[in-house]
């Protein structure tokens, strides 16, 4: 053969090989936006869930400005956003964008500019995550979240059930240690009982969903499987409102969900399994009551092989639907939304007119009263579901409205309805830090304007994910549309009646879910928009966002670095080295100069070291600081006691008396 047919024979075997490195390099970017849609919201889930729920702002602080660098380096470089943000994505930020910058105004007028800056760092960590999964949303973002967080939820949700089936397996229950009584209580990985209930609430719907039209048989099947192991952690928290948030969130799903036979069959053998479940550990007394004996053990092992058969059962049985409707053999009937809301308002409309008629009025206006007042914990067993006590809560959301009265407008300041409480709140409570209500806080420590931006930015997320179901559209991407809708729900009404804003895992899964919510359809001239998108931005445009997110991180480096310090201070006494710990007070009063705990912690090292002049000094900085924080006068007592001046030590006590007049410390 010719060299040149040679050349000509060998063209073919060379393209082919190139177009093979083309098909392969799509794929690739393909499969990596994919990987990385998915992986952000599972990893942040798991492991804010598994770090006690992101509750030490240290591991808070951390996420911030690992977010916020992401953003930096990815607008920088052109890589993000990764498709057009919707105009309802930038009110929704420019919404969030400016309850975080009336935040920070706060500080102006704040009793505690420690408090203030601390809520301020906390905001801009959590506006850094909306608007990383804001800028990484693409066609497929709305599914990847929504099966993300799922996917996040359900395994934190069965290692919480593992670790009161063998607790063995996990580490020593703290928070059960610390708080007598509470070892009935499911807490495990969040530290707080109620905080694990809410999480569980918001993923059951969204599993629900995934149950019923996910692209395999067997991501149906496990998904719909992991529910009744959900419900069973869920139970185990004691926790009433968690259970009127996975009814509230599974009725949200059932309305909004444009296939709503489809799902129905999975809500059945969810409900069923669960069912069986429940009553199965409410026949075993010692597991129920947390106990660490040999009864108990020997019930979880019981529970742990019911759990496995009834959730494989569970997943066989929707394995078998999936597949009979894959094959059309299932029921092809759907019922109008139309129809059933109007079936839905009849119903209600039944209900209530039955239950006024058998007196219910009378036994809800019991229930109000009951819940008001103030009364004992309520017991600490299944009993508990039966208990209307609102557990002090009524009289801290009187007081948040009451620290509203004094300045309506702009409020007390961010971070410090716990000082107000500790002047002001009622008879017979210990310690509180917030109002277990965040529209409630909000209106106490950011007045009427705070709670304005707050409620316009929740209300946002929820109003325009339902304007988007109400449309027509891809059956799939509306019944995604619907789960996201649901769990945010749940958050939004979590958060109304409990601190779940200050447990991080929460709020970051309501904003990837807003992300989500917002992000362009995939059928969108937006949602077309190539992933290069961010590399055509202009350079003014990504020197904004560059300096938004360099603007975040200062912010969060600031509080972490003074939190850092402390905390090895406090770590360094415990060792005994108190040079050490010193220089760690110092350095955290040099990177927060407005800070009180930093002086406070200088003061009593400082009396550690025998060094009583400069310790008092180091106690009266931290009064001027936060002078109404009654630990830095009562720190100041104990020093002016001390140092044999009688006259001042009584006086700094009495003030300590009069900023917490309720305490045991002053009876």
């Amino acid at each position: 053969m010719a060299p040149a047919e040679d050349r000509a024979a060998a063209r073919p075997a060379t393209a082919s090989g190139a177009d093979q490195w083309a098909r392969a390099r799509t794929r690739w970017s393909t499969l990596g936006p994919s990987l990385a849609g998915f992986a952000l919201p599972f990893l942040l889930v798991v492991y804010l869930a598994l770090k006690g729920g992101g509750y030490d702002p240290i591991v808070r602080g951390e996420i911030g400005i690992a977010v916020w660098w992401i953003v930096l380096i990815g607008a920088a470089a052109g890589a993000l956003p990764a498709t057009r943000v919707t105009r309802a994505g930038w009110v929704g930020l420019g919404a969030f964008a400016a309850f975080a910058a009336w935040t920070t105004l706060g500080i102006a007028w704040s009793e505690s500019a420690e408090r203030s800056v601390a809520e301020m760092g906390r905001l801009s960590a959590y506006l850094g995550v909306f608007v990383l999964a804001a800028f990484a949303q693409g066609r497929e973002g709305l599914r990847r979240t929504v099966q993300a967080v799922a996917v996040g939820i359900g395994l934190i949700g069965v290692l919480a059930l593992l670790s009161r089936l063998h607790p063995s397996w996990f580490p020593a229950n703290e928070t059960a240690r610390i708080l007598e009584g509470s070892e009935a209580r499911l807490n495990y990985p969040l530290n707080y009982w109620n905080a694990v209930s809410t999480l569980m609430a918001i993923g059951i719907p969204m599993l629900l969903a995934i149950g019923a039209q996910a692209r395999f048989v067997a991501s149906r099947a496990v998904a719909v499987a992991a529910i009744p192991a959900l419900s069973l952690a869920a139970f185990y928290t004691l926790s009433r409102g968690g259970a009127l948030e996975i009814a509230f969130g599974v009725t949200v799903l059932m309305v909004l969900y444009p296939r709503r036979l489809a799902a129905l069959p999975g809500l059945m053998l969810a409900a069923a399994g669960s069912a069986l479940l429940i009553a199965a550990a409410a026949q075993r007394d010692a597991l129920e009551a947390g106990l660490g004996n040999a009864s108990a053990l020997s019930q979880g092992d019981e529970m742990l092989l019911i759990s496995v058969v009834v959730c494989a059962g569970v997943g066989l049985v929707q394995a078998a639907f999936a597949t009979a409707s894959r094959y059309g053999l299932g029921p092809r009937l759907n019922v109008p939304r139309r129809v059933t809301a109007l079936i839905a308002a009849v119903g209600a409309t039944l209900v209530v007119a039955i239950g006024l008629a058998a007196g219910g009025g009378g036994y809800l206006s019991d229930r109000w009263q009951e819940f008001k007042t103030p009364a004992p914990e309520a017991s600490t067993d299944a009993a508990r579901y039966e208990s209307f006590s609102g557990s002090g809560r009524y009289e801290l959301w009187e007081s948040a409205v009451d620290a509203n009265q004094s300045a309506s407008l702009l409020g007390i300041g961010p971070g410090t309805y716990e000082f107000w409480w500790s002047r002001n709140g009622a008879e017979g409570f210990g310690f509180v830090r917030d109002a277990h209500s965040l529209y409630l806080e909000t209106l106490a420590e950011l007045g009427i304007i705070g709670l304005i931006l707050l409620v316009a930015f929740v209300l946002s997320v929820l109003a325009f994910g339902v304007a988007r179901l109400i449309r027509p559209g891809d059956s799939e991407r509306r019944g995604m549309l619907a789960a996201a809708v649901a769990g945010a729900s749940v958050f939004a009404v979590a958060a109304g009646v409990d601190w779940m804003w200050e447990i991080p895992v929460l709020p970051v899964i309501f904003l990837m879910l807003a992300a989500a919510i917002f992000s362009p359809s995939a059928e969108s001239r937006r949602g077309r928009t190539s992933s290069r998108f961010g590399s055509r931005l202009g350079v003014p445009y990504r020197a904004v966002i560059t300096g938004v997110a360099l603007a975040g991180v200062v912010s969060i480096a600031i509080p972490l670095a003074g939190a850092e310090s402390v905390r090895d201070s406090q770590d360094a006494v415990r060792r005994g080295q108190i040079p050490t710990a010193l220089q760690d007070a110092r350095d955290a009063s040099s990177v927060q100069p407005y800070a009180a705990t930093p002086e406070l912690q200088q003061a009593m090292v400082l009396e550690l070291a025998g060094d009583l002049p400069a310790a008092l000094s180091a106690a009266e900085e931290a009064t001027d600081a936060e002078p109404t924080n009654w630990r830095n006068w009562l720190v100041l007592s104990r020093l002016e006691a001390k140092s044999g001046n009688a006259e001042a030590s009584v006086r700094a006590y009495r003030q300590a008396r009069e900023l917490n007049p309720r305490s045991i410390l002053f009876q």
